[in-house]
């Protein structure tokens, strides 16, 4: 604690050597994004709710995870269930579903229909330039799983001129980590190497190791004034313990230990993509994307634990799920004299070979200890689930944008898009080889009118999701689904001076035929289309420059999820509000820099109460939490100092009700972080 005092009067000490006059323009509004209509807009034009984490709050947040940055946008909420694993909710309530499409430089980072929920694991985080996130159905542009929203991570772009950085941080519940980049021009376009290398050992919760190793490539290149484009390589290796949630038990008598002694998540993650763009004409433009992708998950998961007769000897799973796929994505866009209008034309294509295989295994309990010891598979066949999935995703979309005045703004989307599921079991007995097709159009409409300081927009939109492969043929027989449908209503606006920037939006988003697992007279459990759903909420940012080095902002969002003419497992929730849906998300922060080489912030999260189940029967209280932050910067390097948690709050970042256990301890609950003091630094050359 010594150290930590001395370190934090020299921040104060040399913070009060020399002053600076700090830029208070503010023109977030009208930023370049990409990932509204696929291509190069204004903030300002866009009829849409969409939210630019900038290059500037990335690097002075350096977030250890991609949590910590989205968690500052209002209507976003992601809560962390150990090791950059994660749920979200965007417009949703929180969950582990397909609601979400996670992208990386506007392409999938997962093939939609495959365990996409947590795909930001595979994620760069030290190689990420920007962020933009779209909240409410983006379908007509992204297809599927593009229903709460759309995450849009920008990889780091090539230096004009070459640049390198070093950087380390670790803290004091055993995380660390280590990353460097080099990029720099070439004679025909440029290079960029960027690797980092994370760890977590020796952790509050008992056998919650991870590791990860990240590497990103990029070349650029121009062979004309016509013809530019890139190739990008991302590789993911990760590995982490995965022990699970706390029961209510453990959760409330802050007993973090754990039977789990030997389950685990295991990713290996390759994309490799071409990118090409042709400028047929200054009015016409090409854009080609390939991308290969090469995904291993290998599991021996916590969840898959079940008991049986003997308190010694339980069941468990150890499954293998790998996939290659080969996508294309062209576009080709025209800009046309009359109103200044755009009309984008594009094709998707997305072929998908996947293979699944689990096999049982007796796990072996020492009760005496109260762990699981070892496990071993059967003497008989322990062979339970082997097929493989051919998907093919076939889409097509055309999108017209028109400028009619500099005020006044239209945009409309439609787009067409096929799911093919080729089914084919491996196992002499179950389910048989079939054939599954969806299909589905989505449209989106949206006007926008802004005056000098004003504006607003109103937009109509849906979204759809396939159902999931496991959702189809994980089971012993293959149950009829139908697409989940979404449609979206919202209205927005904005309000700029020199000192205060607002944005607001309002929106109802109605769902239908979402998936549930019902379970049967027979015993087994089947997935089926429900009723459905409402979803309610406005959202809010507001910023406001007090003085040159003195910044408030306040990012929140009320939302109301409610089931409509829903049946769950036989109970009727109808009028209940959706579990796991907090009604407020609220996030403060101060930021001071009076100085040119010095800059601190203070950080407020709330989360209010919810229900963890669909009966209503039982809340969660939510929690506060407070972060403080702290830099320094000397010429090419830069010390930093983050006490994430700073009041040591014990809260749980999702509870809900676990169906598979009955009693007082029926309810699972995500520790959250405690108490975590992070020290950095960083060396940048140039």
């Amino acid at each position: 604690m010594l150290f930590l005092r001395k370190f934090i009067l020299f921040f104060l000490v040399v913070g009060i050597e020399q002053t600076y006059a700090q830029d208070t323009s503010y023109n977030e509004l009208t930023t370049i994004v990409v990932s509204a209509n696929k291509l190069k807009e204004k903030r300002i034009v866009t009829p849409i709710a969409i939210t630019v984490l900038s290059p500037k709050t990335i690097e002075e947040t350096k977030a250890q995870r991609i949590d910590y940055l989205l968690n500052k946008v209002s209507g976003v909420y992601m809560p962390t269930i150990g090791n950059e694993q994660h749920m979200m909710s965007i417009r949703q309530p929180i969950s582990l579903k397909g609601l979400y499409l996670y992208l990386e430089d506007g392409m999938p980072i997962r093939t939609s229909g495959l365990f996409s929920s947590n795909a930001l694991i595979e994620i760069n985080t030290s190689n990420i330039q920007s962020i933009e996130i779209i909240k409410g159905p983006a379908s007509a542009l992204y297809g599927a799983e593009a229903i709460g929203g759309v995450v849009n991570v920008i990889s780091s772009s090539i230096a004009e001129k070459p640049t390198a950085f070093i950087s380390t941080q670790f803290n004091t519940t055993g995380y660390k980590k280590i990353e460097g980049a080099w990029t720099g021009p070439s004679k025909t376009g440029g290079w960029l190497i960027n690797v980092g290398w994370t760890d977590q050992k020796n952790g509050i919760t008992e056998y919650s190791d991870f590791y990860k190793k990240a590497l990103s490539l990029k070349r650029s290149f121009g062979a004309d004034k016509k013809l530019k484009g890139y190739q990008n390589i991302q590789y993911i290796n990760y590995f982490t313990q995965m022990t699970g949630s706390l029961d209510s038990i453990k959760f409330f008598q802050k007993n973090f230990s754990t039977q789990q002694t030997f389950t685990y998540r295991k990713i290996d993650a390759l994309r490799f993509r071409q990118n090409l763009e042709y400028d047929w004409s200054k009015n016409s433009n090409l854009s080609l994307n390939l991308m290969f992708r090469n995904n291993t998950m290998d599991q021996n998961p916590a969840y898959a634990i079940a008991s049986t007769l003997n308190p010694t000897k339980f069941k468990g799973q150890v499954n293998s799920n790998h996939f290659n796929a080969y996508v294309l994505d062209l576009q080709q866009t025209w800009n046309i004299n009359v109103w200044n209008s755009k009309i984008i034309v594009g094709g998707y294509w997305d072929i998908t070979n996947q293979n699944l295989i689990a096999h049982y295994i007796d796990i072996f309990k020492d009760t005496s200890i109260g762990k699981f010891t070892k496990y071993t598979y059967p003497s008989l066949d322990s062979l339970i689930t082997n097929y493989k999935t051919e998907i093919s995703n076939r889409a097509l979309y055309l999108n017209y944008i028109a400028h009619f005045t500099k005020a006044l703004h239209f945009n409309v989307t439609m787009r067409y898009d096929n799911f093919e599921y080729l089914f084919h079991n491996l196992l002499p007995i179950g389910t048989p080889s079939s054939n599954n097709n969806f299909t589905q159009w989505t449209p989106k409409l949206g006007l926008s009118y802004n005056f000098k300081h004003i504006g607003g927009y109103l937009n109509y939109s849906k979204g759809f999701v396939p159902p999931q492969i496991t959702e189809i043929y994980n089971a012993v027989r293959v149950p009829y689904l139908l697409p989940q449908d979404f449609s979206n209503t919202e209205i927005g606006a904005w309000y700029q001076n020199k000192n205060i920037a607002a944005e607001f939006s309002l929106y109802s988003l109605q769902g239908n035929n979402e998936i549930i697992s019902v379970r049967q007279t027979d015993g087994v459990n089947l997935n089926q289309n429900s009723g459905t759903t409402s979803h309610k909420g406005i959202e809010y940012q507001i910023r406001y420059i007090v003085t040159p080095s003195l910044e408030i902002q306040l990012n929140g969002t009320k939302t109301k999820h409610t089931y409509v003419n829903t049946i769950i497992k036989g109970v009727d929730v109808s009028g209940n509000e959706m579990n796991a849906a907090p009604q407020f998300f609220n996030n403060l922060s101060i930021s001071w820099k009076p100085y040119k080489i010095f800059r601190t912030a203070i950080e407020w999260q709330h989360q209010s109460n919810y229900y963890m189940d669909e009966t209503n029967t039982m809340k969660y209280p939510g929690f506060n939490i407070l972060n403080a932050r702290m830099a320094i910067a000397i010429k090419k390097s830069e010390l930093w100092l983050h006490i994430l948690n700073l009041t040591n709050t014990y809260y749980s970042t999702m509870a809900t009700k676990n169906f598979s256990v009955k009693g007082s301890s029926a309810y699972s609950y995500y520790l959250g972080e405690p108490r975590a003091i992070t020290i950095g630094w960083k060396w940048t050359i140039d």
